[in-house]
């Protein structure tokens, strides 16, 4: 018990240096916060509930002490509540078994992300707007001054080009790059934890991942709100329903992956295939709507047992 409390309060101080690198706006401070959250998450996939509590009080603490207020505040709620998510929902299962766990649970996982990150957009209406701006003129402004001060384009016409090409969606893009960032810390700390032998929890098979029933229900909530509402509605509803459709995204990566090892040349076909991903916003619409009729095609299913 001793050595999970000092493991703990280590990931939890590891975790807070990890995250205040990013102030130093450097590129190994940015990698190292991008992974500050690997070492708390670590810690709750090896010990439990419990220790990842205590690390992320540390964390939190520390932030608090050595750093900002408003950082530890920031820090909260985008990173340790997920982790905190997370490690309650995988550790249901905590025996390790040679059986893999199925893939509605990573799906759960993934559908509690994306309702946590919605939660985040809807709350922000309180916090980040007030009776003069709506939402989408706030992040405007916003954007207008990063893109003239940081990025240096001093053209007008150029600003507002960009702008109007990123704004519609840009909470969405923030909740994307987010949920990847959660998922990548999670994926590296189970499999740093597998090559140790002190995983709690069973592997997880990622090619199975399906969503669970309520996901449906919240992307066609958002989804027919968003074709018959205008302006700050129509602006929220809108991301909040691409928010809900991150998971299906994913689960179409999985059926492609899936059908790609089926072929004779299947890194060729992976590479072709993710090339179009990022060129291409066709291909993610794509593999979002295959993702989200999997639960009734069965490619994964029928292709396995030809």
């Amino acid at each position: 018990m001793q050595k999970e409390f000092l493991v703990s309060v280590a990931g939890g101080l590891l975790s807070a240096l990890m995250a205040s690198a990013i102030l130093l706006n450097s590129g190994v401070g940015i990698l190292l916060g991008y992974f500050g959250l690997l070492p708390i998450i670590f810690v709750g996939f090896s010990s439990g509930l419990r220790y990842l509590a205590i690390a992320s009080c540390f964390c939190i603490a520390s932030l608090l002490f050595f750093s900002n207020q408003v950082q530890a505040i920031l820090y909260f709620f985008s990173m340790v509540i997920p982790a905190i998510l997370i490690c309650y929902l995988v550790l249901s299962r905590r025996s390790i078994n040679a059986e893999p766990s199925d893939g509605l649970e990573i799906g759960q996982v993934l559908a509690a992300l994306a309702l946590l990150g919605i939660t985040y957009l809807l709350t922000s209406l309180a916090f980040f707007t007030d009776g003069s701006l709506n939402l989408e003129e706030r992040i405007k402004e916003m954007l207008n001054k990063v893109f003239y001060e940081r990025m240096q384009i001093a053209s007008a016409v150029d600003r507002k080009l960009l702008i109007g090409t990123i704004i519609p969606y840009f909470p969405s893009l923030i909740a994307s790059s987010w949920f990847i960032m959660i998922l990548v810390n999670a994926f590296l700390a189970q499999k740093i934890l597998i090559g140790m032998g002190k995983n709690i929890r069973p592997e997880v098979k990622y090619s199975l991942i399906s969503a669970p029933n309520w996901l449906y229900w919240v992307f066609a909530f958002f989804g027919i709100i968003s074709l018959f509402s205008r302006d700050e509605i129509e602006f929220i509803t809108q991301n909040a329903c691409i928010i809900s459709a991150i998971p299906f995204f994913l689960i179409g990566l999985t059926v492609f992956n899936y059908l790609a090892k089926k072929t004779k040349a299947p890194k060729t076909v992976l590479f072709i295939f993710y090339i179009f991903l990022c060129i291409s916003s066709w291909a993610i619409a794509i593999c979002t709507i295959i993702g989200f009729f999997e639960e009734w095609l069965r490619l994964r299913r029928k292709y396995s047992l030809e």
